[in-house]
């Protein structure tokens, strides 16, 4: 394969492990407050419900032709032990397999995640609390060299794949281990709830390349997140958050606000039916509003990335369209707020 050549697909690469994004090398979800895992693995378990069932699906296709890439999260998280002598004390579990898929299914990234969080009450009627969070996970990322033209390839009839690339330096990316470790401190009433964390993901130095170069490294990457929820009437909620990514030299933001619209009147111990409708941004990047409804223990959600700013010149237009499914357990707080991410 020509220098050229080889430059292309390695750019190719490299903008598909970064979900068509060139600050960060984890996928980053518009709703990124309905993947609690990726954020901080002191969330396994937290909220309103005994566990949680969580889905999330991100297409982001360019539209000049540059393909597509689709990144999948399934995430399952709960309490197991709850404390005998104080009840608001336990311990929580959760597992996470995370996957992109990019370039007709030639680019596939595979990671699956295991979470162990503690959380302690500092006080009697758990208004504060505390809790810990551990984390390890296994990555691999497969590139099927079979789907992929080369300059060597290329004939009078078009490309013929059964030929060789003659490209001695390409190599599948090795697999790899990493840790993480996360804190977040919560307050909560019967009115309000905040929440504020700060996680660190990759604490070890791993190469990640598919060129057999040492210098190509997945960098560490640290979240810091906050979010609100109160009443603004007997039928609106008012919920926030944001969250900083740091990580490789850079950061991106993202912020925004929710309402939700208490659509009955339901029993105490049942939740009610809740439309939200909200409005995010993403630092230079992009205006997400966001749609979703709960009804019973079942949450959906639809965002779609409006791009402002840098996106519009980085790769071509992009479209990027994120669906998210959550399945709560039956049993929830008598007094818990609604909101879309507990």
């Amino acid at each position: 394969m020509r220098r050229k050549n080889r430059h292309i697909l390695f750019l190719t690469v490299i903008l598909v492990m970064t979900g068509i994004r060139l600050r960060a090398q984890d996928p980053i979800f518009s709703q990124f407050y309905t993947s609690p895992l990726t954020i901080n693995p002191s969330l396994a378990g937290n909220g309103e419900s005994d566990w949680r069932l969580v889905a999330n699906r991100r297409n982001q296709v360019l539209v000049d032709g540059g393909g597509s890439l689709n990144t999948t999260s399934v995430s399952l998280d709960g309490k197991l032990f709850r404390q005998k002598v104080v009840n608001t004390n336990y311990i929580a579990g959760g597992l996470q397999l995370l996957q992109d898929d990019g370039l007709g299914g030639a680019y596939k990234s595979n990671s699956i995640q295991a979470m162990l969080a503690s959380h302690v009450s500092l006080d009697e009627d758990d208004r504060n609390g505390l809790s810990l969070g551990l984390g390890a996970s296994y990555a691999n990322t497969l590139i099927n060299y079979s789907q992929l033209s080369f300059g060597q390839q290329l004939s009078a009839s078009g490309f013929n794949r059964a030929l060789p690339t003659n490209e001695p330096f390409l190599n599948n990316v090795q697999p790899y281990y990493s840790l993480a470790a996360g804190v977040t401190y919560t307050y909560t009433t019967e009115s309000q709830s905040f929440d504020i964390g700060l996680a660190s993901y990759r604490f070890m130095k791993t190469v990640r390349t598919a060129l057999s170069d040492p210098t190509q490294i997945d960098p560490p990457r640290m979240n810091l997140h906050a979010d609100y929820q109160t009443y603004l009437n007997e039928q609106t909620v008012f919920n926030t958050n944001a969250m900083v990514v740091f990580e490789n030299g850079s950061n991106t933001y993202m912020g925004g606000v929710n309402f939700g619209r208490i659509l009955d009147e339901t029993e105490s111990e049942q939740p009610p039916t809740v439309l939200n409708m909200g409005l995010w941004y993403r630092n230079n990047e992009a205006v997400i509003p966001y749609l979703g409804m709960m009804y019973k223990n079942l949450q959906i959600g639809l965002t779609y990335d409006v791009n402002v700013g840098s996106a519009n010149y980085a790769v071509g237009t992009l479209r990027t369209f994120e669906f998210s499914l959550i399945i709560r357990s039956p049993k929830r707080r008598e007094h818990g707020i609604p909101c879309p991410w507990k």
